[in-house]
């Protein structure tokens, strides 16, 4: 049966009202939701751009900066017997960094070996850049726990902890200790010596007489010198097959150097190992060739003088 209901029809009337005005709305969203999608995603492309080509432009704008090549990474010949005027000539030719163009500025102010030395070791640019302040405020050296730790730690004669102090005739570690330096190696990483740094290596050898005015360090500072430190020492040949048998037995090697790859005159190096690629050494003049493998047959022409030092106690 069929009956005529005035206010319910209003009723129905009015929600279908209410739902056409929930479609709209519903409409009005996600328009506005679908606009801000768009829009984030456009404000992000290009922030990825920018991510994508930023090393590029940096690259671009460091490639005028002049940048320091890290020491490890720096390539060193053999030396040369530079001139003063060569010496000039090749500081000169690097004044695009600044720490050069300071020293070129004021040559008067650095010793004439220590500039030549810069001119044939470009690692040494850090130490050199500081030497006057590193004169004037000479500190005591100190080793660090890692190095306690290496099995030889490389110091380097021109280390800012020490290179400074005085050794020798009117001289400094920075130009005249290799000796000290290669000893504190052999000491430090036999003993584990944290005393036995290159300066006070250095200080040792010059109060008891190790040192020889006119000529460097006494070759008696590694046998003398060195058993005050608790190592015993003994002269070798040249010879291949005992420099690995007594490496072999826990020794490390002192190598007084004549000219060639290492230097001009004379110089003390450390062996401390070897593989099938040839000797591992510590030079204390040079990071590049410390980290080098070297033959024996690149070597032996070069070598005045071995010395096997061990710990007593071992």
């Amino acid at each position: 049966m069929n009956t005529y209901n005035p206010n319910r029809k209003k009723r129905n009337r009015k929600k279908r009202a209410l739902r056409k005005i929930k479609r709209i709305l519903w409409t009005i969203c996600a328009i506005l939701i679908a606009f801000n999608i768009g829009y984030a995603m456009g404000k992000r492309k290009p922030k990825e751009s920018i991510i994508t080509y930023a090393p590029i432009i940096e690259k671009e704008e460091k490639a005028n900066i002049p940048v320091q090549t890290a020491p490890e990474l720096v390539k060193v010949s053999a030396p040369k017997d530079y001139t003063d005027e060569e010496v000039l000539q090749k500081l000169n030719s690097l004044v695009a960094d600044e720490r050069y163009e300071k020293i070129v500025s004021n040559m008067d102010d650095y010793p004439e070996p220590l500039l030549k030395n810069l001119a044939n070791n470009p690692e040494m640019i850090s130490f050199v850049a500081n030497y006057k302040s590193l004169k004037m405020n000479p500190s005591k050296g100190s080793i660090s726990q890692e190095e306690l730790n290496e099995k030889c730690p490389l110091f380097l004669q021109w280390d800012e902890r020490w290179g400074a102090i005085s050794y020798g005739d009117e001289s400094n570690i920075a130009v005249s200790g290799c000796g000290p330096s290669a000893l504190a190696m052999v000491i430090v990483g036999l003993t584990h010596n944290q005393d036995a740094t290159p300066d006070a290596l250095a200080s040792f050898a010059m109060k008891k007489g190790y040192y020889m005015s006119g000529t460097g360090t006494k070759w008696s500072l590694m046998t003398e010198g060195a058993a005050e430190y608790g190592l015993s020492s003994k002269i070798i040949d040249t010879n291949q097959t005992q420099m690995e048998q007594n490496l072999d037995k826990g020794g490390f090697l002192i190598c007084s150097m004549g000219k060639g790859d290492f230097t001009l005159a004379g110089h003390f190096i450390v062996i401390y190992d070897y593989d099938q690629d040839g000797f591992k050494l510590n030079d204390p003049f040079c990071i590049y060739r410390s980290k080098q493998s070297w033959t024996y047959d690149k070597l032996k022409s070069q070598i005045k003088k071995i010395w096997v030092l061990k710990d007593k106690m071992a």
